[in-house]
């Protein structure tokens, strides 16, 4: 059968950080540098370190790549008139939590109320991946299935090892940040989209929330558009290593709606465990994650590059027909060079976190036509 990209559209939503241009610190300057964007594509968020953009919807990866960098772009030179720059990373590498300001929205006084400290400390980054599903498809249906790929995405997008001076061991300590929130990580098992209705109802009609937007869920579908919503990736400094995570999410859902790709065959409480201890893994530990292979007929384990690269193989002509296999095809090369936690920490070996975040800020926007260059020389990356 011959699925249409149609059916399968793409979209992506990034959040950046915005930095001195000279020093590497994050800086709270939003509304300035949003007032300053004439094309009205880079938005707000919660926090005024934070500007936010997202693609058109597309229909292909390759009408992402384009679109992701003209955006990013338009960021980069909105920030630039600021004396700032943008930075794709999870956290910032040395910047304190706390003490920033926040957007003027009863939206966000709303959240500052509801979570208190949480929203106080909320200095994370990350992307959203926004995949269609055909009409007449029960999207709870597919998230069911889609859901045990989540911490792939995590793997080849983890991109926050530093957080407030210090390694942390983790290659996405964002995730770890992020976990504090209610009715985050991997959502739950429903039978149907009858059964996620009823959880709502009573969640609203209780005042635990106000709507669905407040499902935080690492995926989840989406209350406005058809889409499935995968929020578990770290926002990645690389442009195409954000194309070959959209990819991969792109293929795994249109891999389950297919019949290609299905739930494991364990009780669901126990998957739902192994689960979370394999998004764990892929935060601790990036592209080098071992994780626990719950397709398997006993209990084993197999490295997250094996895992990833295997899924990417099985869905290979899926993504061909979605016009998408060279980006699929792209993860190789991710795995080469390992996921950007493990690049940041190389380019951070002499301890040396503001020109860290200065790197960092380079790879965001190289290839972009800020300059000339495919690949960083790294005496262009030391501070002024």
């Amino acid at each position: 059968m011959t699925i249409s990209p149609r059916d399968f559209t793409i979209g992506v939503e990034e959040e950046y950080q915005l930095v001195d241009a000279r020093t590497g610190d994050l800086r709270s300057r939003a509304r300035w540098v949003i007032a300053g964007d004439w094309t009205g594509e880079v938005k707000p968020e919660m926090q005024e370190h934070t500007i936010e953009v997202e693609t058109r919807v597309c229909e292909g990866t390759e009408c992402l790549a384009d679109d992701l960098a003209r955006v990013r772009f338009q960021a980069s030179v909105a920030a630039g008139a600021e004396g700032l720059r943008i930075l794709a990373a999870g956290t910032h590498p040395f910047g304190a939590a706390s003490g920033h300001g926040f957007t003027r929205k009863e939206v966000y006084a709303a959240i500052r109320e509801e979570y208190r400290e949480l929203a106080e400390t909320q200095s994370i980054f990350g992307m959203h991946v926004h995949v269609g599903v055909p009409e007449g498809v029960d999207r709870t249906r597919v998230t069911n299935a889609a859901r045990f790929w989540l911490p792939h995405l995590l793997a080849v997008t983890a991109s926050s090892p530093f957080y407030q001076g210090r390694d942390t061991g983790y290659c996405s300590f964002r995730t770890l940040l992020w976990r504090r929130w209610p009715r985050s990580g991997a959502p739950p098992r429903f039978d149907g989209a009858a059964e996620l209705a009823l959880l709502l109802r009573w969640l609203t009609e209780t005042e635990c929330l106000d709507g669905p937007g407040r499902l935080y869920w690492d995926l989840r579908p989406h209350h406005r558009y058809p889409t499935l919503e995968f929020r578990a990736a770290d926002v990645t400094p690389r442009l195409e290593d954000a194309v070959a995570a959209a990819a991969l999410a792109r293929a795994v859902v249109a891999g389950v709606v297919e019949g290609v790709l299905r739930e494991p065959g364990l009780p669901g409480t126990v998957a739902q465990a192994l689960l979370g201890e394999n998004s764990w893994r892929a935060a601790r530990d990036g592209t080098d994650a071992v994780f626990v292979d719950l397709f398997a007929p006993e209990p084993r384990t197999v490295p997250a590059r094996d895992a990833v690269l295997g899924v990417a193989q099985a869905l290979r002509p899926l993504a061909a027909e979605l016009g998408d296999g060279e980006a699929l095809d792209a993860l190789g090369a991710l795995f080469e060079r390992g996921c950007a936690a493990r690049r940041m920490r190389e380019a951070a070996t002499d301890g040396d976190l503001r020109r860290l975040a200065l790197w960092a800020a380079d790879e965001t926007v190289l290839g972009l036509g800020m300059d000339r260059r495919n690949e960083q020389r790294p005496e262009e990356t030391t501070v002024p």
